[in-house]
């Protein structure tokens, strides 16, 4: 990704999304580092982010052990970032944020008794969390679609693979789910997209799938207006 074609609104979310290498990574922190209006906006991105990954943990399928993995450089930067924005949390005024605290009682069968606008948000392209992922918003969609609400899948680094054409094991599934139920909305982060760009890969998605700026920003945006979030 060339950060001089961006704004460093948009750099601090590429970041978030880490779709930053280690040495743009670096460059940015440094800058952050001397101004305060920065590190505010890089903690609240990051604490937004925290929030999606912790929000609503609803109960999970068995899986089996799996191997770890070296990870790969943008992921590394991604976790510097958060550290570094995690620094600054304590001082960080959220009154603009929305809280989210547990909800008694809440699963996954009965997620619409307490709203009908729900994220699904996916950033790993493990076959068990794809999996997860389609399953828990086709549980979702079916439940709301009594209430006239809303389920948004949004994808985002790794998880753009459930996507993606060529790589997916789930276009047909994804094309027949989108047809049951049309309040379903498969979203893809534009800052990943990019990053492949840049890379030499041409990524191309299914049909169905929207394209957002930032997935960060997708949430962000979401969440001011009451959304509810659920990790993969």
């Amino acid at each position: 990704m060339n950060p001089d074609s961006l704004t460093i609104h948009d750099r601090l979310h590429a970041l978030a999304d880490g779709q930053l290498d280690a040495e743009q990574s670096a460059q940015l922190l440094a800058e952050v580092e001397t101004d305060l209006a920065l590190q505010k906006e890089l903690c609240d991105i990051q604490r937004i982010k925290h929030l999606v990954k912790s929000a609503y943990p609803l109960p999970v399928m068995n899986s089996a052990p799996r191997m770890r993995r070296r990870p790969h450089i943008w992921q590394q930067a991604a976790v510097y970032a958060l550290v570094f924005g995690l620094t600054f949390l304590a001082g960080a005024s959220t009154q603009y944020l929305p809280r989210l605290g547990e909800v008694e009682g809440l699963t996954l069968e009965n997620a619409a008794e307490h709203d009908n606008r729900f994220i699904v948000f996916l950033d790993s392209h493990e076959p068990a969390k794809l999996e997860q992922a389609l399953v828990k918003a086709e549980n979702l969609a079916q439940q709301v679609d009594k209430k006239e609400g809303s389920v948004y899948v949004v994808t985002s680094a790794e998880g753009i693979d459930l996507l993606r054409l060529g790589t997916t094991q789930h276009a047909s599934r994804i094309v027949q789910m989108s047809a049951n139920y049309p309040h379903l909305r498969f979203v893809a982060c534009s800052n990943t997209l990019y990053s492949f760009k840049q890379r030499g890969e041409l990524v191309a998605l299914v049909d169905e799938a929207d394209v957002a700026p930032s997935a960060v920003q997708f949430v962000v945006d979401h969440m001011r207006q009451g959304w509810r979030y659920i990790a993969i």
